[in-house]
């Protein structure tokens, strides 16, 4: 992989520090399904801590643009360092490719709605 980008670098230390210092300690957290899966209040309250620091979404630009798929792969690699970190970022599959598809050949109506953090 080549070097990435600056933007895409500064993106991606953000990321990493969110989910080092905030979104780890959140790993010992009981608030879980009966599958083990976080709650919804929990994936709520990290999404809010998400968006506070930026990095909600950190692979669409606050113009609507997108970061390159190149990119896009830096910062998400980034994001999955914790298990609960591509559900604190909003980076998770499938969401991650439908915000890039809506972005490319969304209409205007449908990119303001979704892609509007």
């Amino acid at each position: 992989m080549t070097a990435p980008s600056d933007r895409a670098a500064a993106i991606g230390e953000r990321v990493e520090a969110f989910v080092r210092d905030v979104v780890v300690p959140y790993e010992a957290d009981p608030r879980r399904d009966h599958h083990g899966a976080p709650t919804d209040a929990l994936v709520d309250e990290l999404k809010d801590k998400a968006r506070a620091v930026g990095v909600l979404t950190p692979h669409i630009l606050a113009d609507g643009s997108h970061l390159t798929q190149a990119e896009t792969a830096y910062v998400l690699i980034r994001s999955g360092l914790s298990p609960l970190g591509p559900l604190a970022c909003n980076t998770a599959a499938p969401d991650e490719g439908n915000m890039y598809l809506l972005g490319h050949v969304g209409s205007p109506d449908l990119q303001q709605r979704f892609l509007k953090p």
